[in-house]
Order: C-alpha cells, then sequence, then structure tokens
C-alpha cells in the first residue's frame, strides 16, 4: 500500500477514534443518568463495554497505519 492511500486510511481512522470517543461519553452519561434515576443499567453498561471493546480495535487499526506511514517515510 502506498503513502497517498495510507494516509487516507489513517485520516479515516482518526475520524473513527474521534467518533468512538464521543460515543462512549455519550453512553457514560447514558449510564450515570440511569444509576441516578435509580434504573437498571445493566444492559447500558454491557453496551458500553461492546463500545470500548470496539474503539479498543479502532485505536490499534489507527496506531498500525500511524505506523505504516512511519515505515514508509523513513524506511530503515
Amino acid at each position: 500500500m502506498g503513502l497517498v492511500q495510507t494516509l487516507e486510511l489513517l485520516s479515516d481512522a482518526r475520524r473513527y477514534v474521534a467518533d468512538g470517543e464521543k460515543c462512549l461519553g455519550r453512553q457514560r452519561k447514558i449510564i450515570d443518568r440511569l444509576d441516578r434515576q435509580g434504573r437498571d443499567n445493566l444492559d447500558a453498561i454491557l453496551f458500553l463495554e461492546y463500545l470500548e471493546e470496539m474503539q479498543d480495535r479502532y485505536v490499534a487499526h489507527r496506531d498500525s497505519l500511524e505506523q505504516q506511514v512511519m515505515t514508509i517515510v523513513r524506511p530503515d
């Protein structure tokens, strides 16, 4: 994969990570609200855990793309 294509993928990956952080924040607020209202928040917590796992994958992919860019730009 060339530099231009890798940079395009990296741009997308960075956007997905940023969007994921927003989703995580919203889900945490939902959990807090449910907790304050004394309502069952187990499903919301399980969904948050799922979102966190997905976010970990997005971050790992972004990091991998960043490393690929560095390898292309500065080959050893």
